[in-house]
């Protein structure tokens, strides 16, 4: 199966990272996003169906988007939408002998003291 997206689907962009903990002035651990490289992304929207099948799950509020593949992108553990933190649940990456491969990441959105 081809998937042929346009190059104007990927308007937004995302910051991928892991996070990292440092010690403040004062001494308190802290951890914050650490940004490894940014891509261009496209957010996959779901059918009523799909969002039915979520509801109750630890993917309830997730979010879908699609990526240019890039092996790199399996071994990050958060990314960064305009500001906003997710963490990343799961990535599906392309293993297709297309010439264009595109990765699926489901992100969901980090709620501190959660």
């Amino acid at each position: 199966m081809t998937v042929n997206f346009l190059p104007s689907d990927f308007s937004r962009t995302i910051e991928l990272g892991c996070p990292q903990s440092h010690k403040t002035g004062a001494g308190i651990n802290v951890t914050s996003f650490v940004p490894t490289y940014s891509l261009h992304f496209k957010q996959q929207k779901r059918t009523l169906t799909q969002q039915y099948t979520l509801v109750g799950t630890r993917l309830d509020n997730s979010i879908t988007i699609i990526v240019r593949h890039d092996d790199r992108n399996t071994d990050q553990q958060q990314a960064r939408i305009s500001n906003t933190i997710y963490n990343i649940a799961d990535v599906s990456p392309d293993d297709s002998n297309n010439y264009i491969k595109y990765d699926y990441l489901t992100l969901i959105k980090v709620t501190k003291g959660a």
